[in-house]
């Protein structure tokens, strides 16, 4: 198993040239007040400016930010001649060009998909543009007021001590903040169990309800000023869980037995499921408009409020562009260039040139328009990662992530910076049918013995993987036992702990091999092509897009299997079946291989317990779309007797870890806790 390490390489010239073409900054004066050094300081004349509204008077020359979040009142006691700033706001977020000191250039390869669409979205980076075009209900943000009482900053938006080492980024803790609404979700009772105003993260996790009340702010609208509302809220979820379009990310917004993770929704799984024969209404749907800026949801579970802030950070599609990208109901272009997002957040879509750029301009309109700090995002589109770092040494990307080759090149670069991403890298072994309906691939009979998915996972050399054509990577290993505890402040990574040596101990695996044991790789090979009479090698089909980066790490892996299998004469072949990412995601979808590289995870490095542990565990639900076949028998229907049987897991490590803290400790800052 491989964790990713990725570096970014930020330009040190400012003035070098862009292979894009950047239109030219609008230059203005900039418009200043000094005030009196004594008496009463009142509002002087309004500047104005062609294009933009004047929105107040500011000390610092940036206007509004999260560090001056509203304008110089009037009038004022004057402690002392100062300067204050006018801002001005454009009135068309769209129309301004921005200087490339405002803005932040990234990119994307020509093959990956770029659809936004907050319903069918596929991958990761199509997820976070979308967020900066959704405005969430509600979002975290640090709780200075604790990283103040605690010592780790002097004052709000302080990182002194963090940078000096005097403190991990770690220490600084989080709060939650409202953004789109206008309270925390409530219960019947109208109690949001808030605790001075606050949100109550210790308490959010504890209550449970089966009805959560949400309620929104009055100023939420789309970028063509469409009013956002309840009913806006009622029918997203609806587009969601429409059957006829039976869009990929219904599965968000319900539960039940073939679909553990999603909201539970009272109604929704049997009106996502329904049939022609079997008509469902909507209004069995556990959603209900209370009023104009009002919406209740019913689950048949009581969640917590946690869950229902999830819940709330769902993302809008604007009604009437949305039907309109429609055919027959279905088969939406919403999230294209052909029907573009229609924004309601942080930026808007300001152009979208199909397989050039996408430029996405700061929102003036959206409520938290303080937080924002680039002006312009930039998504150039670039034929490969060649062309990427290309245009990164012409200046034309604020930053680039460095494999292989690239990261040699850069690696005593002062300004790389490294950081864990926590997608492990895994290989699947597949051993249920296909189930294609035509052609289908026949699988060797071989890949259902777990000596044979052992054997490739003992010939695996994966330090030497993450050291050369997959460079700068880390290997890390399973298994890892459902009791781990990992946490952020350890100041060990789990794979590095004694506990995860001891847990490689019971499994005979040698510290430092990773796991690379070659000679009782093919001990398992063997005894399981003996036991089936093979006489020929065994064929594996392996599939992978066919970029180049992801060729070279197919040639890789095919190169080091065979070698270690292939000692004593050919018995393993290993096929690349290389195509476009879009076939390659339908032939996993349909279980049509034997082998394929994926990633699984929940971008944090430290939360292993849960998320290596889930790979196994929650396997039934990956192999739903991703082709991970356990838990699933040979048939490709049933299950293992494993995923049936009660299982016992020892607490008593975070039994002992709690006892040490102490009940004050764990306490004190849940201000519901009676010890009485």
């Amino acid at each position: 198993m491989i964790k990713k390490l990725f570096a970014l390489a930020f330009v040190l010239v400012a003035g070098l040239a862009l292979v894009a073409c950047q239109p030219q900054e609008q230059a203005f004066e900039i418009v200043s007040y000094t005030t009196p050094a004594s008496g009463i300081v009142t509002e002087p004349e309004t500047p104005t400016r062609p294009g933009y509204r004047f929105a107040g008077w500011f000390r610092g020359k940036s206007g509004l930010t999260w560090l001056e979040p509203e304008p110089v009142k009037f009038p004022y006691v004057s402690k002392g001649a100062e300067t204050l700033y006018a801002y001005f706001e454009p009135i068309d977020s769209k129309a301004v060009n921005y200087s490339k000191g405002e803005t932040y250039y990234s990119s994307i390869t020509a093959d990956a998909s770029l659809i936004l669409n907050p319903l069918t979205y596929q991958y990761s980076h199509e997820n976070d543009m979308i967020s900066n075009l959704a405005t969430s209900l509600y979002t975290t943000e640090v709780d200075w007021d604790k990283a103040i009482a605690d010592g780790v900053a002097d004052y709000v938006g302080d990182f002194s001590k963090i940078e000096a080492k005097e403190y991990s980024i770690e220490a600084l803790d989080y709060r939650y903040i409202l953004v789109g609404a206008a309270r925390f979700p409530y219960d019947e009772n109208g109690d949001d169990f808030t605790v001075d105003g606050k949100f109550d993260r210790t308490g959010a996790n504890q209550v449970q309800r089966t009805k959560w009340y949400f309620q929104l702010r009055e100023d939420l609208f789309f970028e063509d000023g469409t009013p956002i509302d309840a009913y806006t809220y009622e029918y997203t979820l609806k587009q969601y869980l429409d059957p006829v379009q039976n869009n990929l990310r219904a599965n968000s917004y319900y539960k039940d037995d073939d679909n553990k993770q999603g909201t539970p929704i009272k109604g929704a799984s049997e009106y996502f499921k329904q049939t022609a024969d079997n008509p469902v209404s909507w209004d069995t749907v556990g959603f209900k408009v209370i009023d104009k800026y009002t919406f209740m949801i019913e689950t048949f579970e009581a969640i917590s409020q946690s869950s229902a802030v999830s819940f709330g950070n769902i993302r809008l599609v604007h009604p009437e562009k949305y039907a309109a990208s429609l055919t027959n109901g279905a088969n939406s272009t919403y999230g294209t260039p052909r029907n573009p997002y229609v924004s309601y957040g942080p930026y808007v879509i300001k152009s979208w040139d199909e397989n050039q750029r996408l430029v996405f301009n700061k929102n003036y309109d959206y409520v938290r328009k303080d937080t924002i700090t680039y002006k312009s995002i930039v998504y150039e589109v670039v034929a490969d990662v060649a062309a990427r770092m290309a245009l990164y040494r012409n200046g034309g990307l604020s930053g680039v992530g460095l494999l292989g080759e690239y990261y040699e090149e850069f690696a005593e670069n002062p300004n790389v910076y490294r950081s864990w991403d926590g997608y492990p890298q895994y290989l699947i072994i597949n051993y249920a049918p296909s189930t294609k309906a035509e052609g289908a691939y026949e699988k060797p009979e071989i890949t259902a013995d777990p000596r044979f998915r052992q054997a490739l996972f003992f010939a695996f050399n994966r330090r030497e993987y993450g050291n050369t054509v997959y460079a700068p990577n880390t290997p890390s290993l399973l298994p890892i036992p459902l009791d781990t505890k990992a946490y952020v402040q350890d100041p060990l990574y789990y794979s590095e702990s004694p506990n995860h040596k001891r847990v490689l101990e019971a499994f005979d695996i040698v510290e430092g091999t990773d796991g690379y044991l070659p000679d009782r790789a093919r001990q398992l090979f063997d005894a399981a092509y003996n036991d089936l009479g093979l006489t020929g090698p065994v064929t594996l089909k392996f599939v992978i897009d066919n970029s180049d980066f992801s060729l070279s790490l197919a040639r890789w892996i095919k190169n080091n299997l065979e070698t270690v299998f292939n000692v004593n004469g050919q018995k393993l072949i290993i096929n690349i079946a290389s195509t476009t990412s879009q076939a390659a995601d339908l032939a996993i979808e349909e279980w049509d291989f034997d082998i394929a590289l994926q990633s699984v995870g929940f971008g944090a490095s430290y939360g292993v317990q849960w998320q290596y542990g889930g790979i196994g565990y929650l396997g039934g639900m990956l192999a739903s779309w991703s082709g991970l076949q356990w838990p699933f028998g040979k048939d490709g229907e049933s299950v293992e007797e494993f995923l049936k049987e009660e299982i016992e897991i020892d607490l008593s490590v975070t039994y002992d870890y709690l006892v040490s803290l102490g009940e004050e400790y764990i306490y004190e800052e849940n201000p519901n806790y009676n010890p009485d």
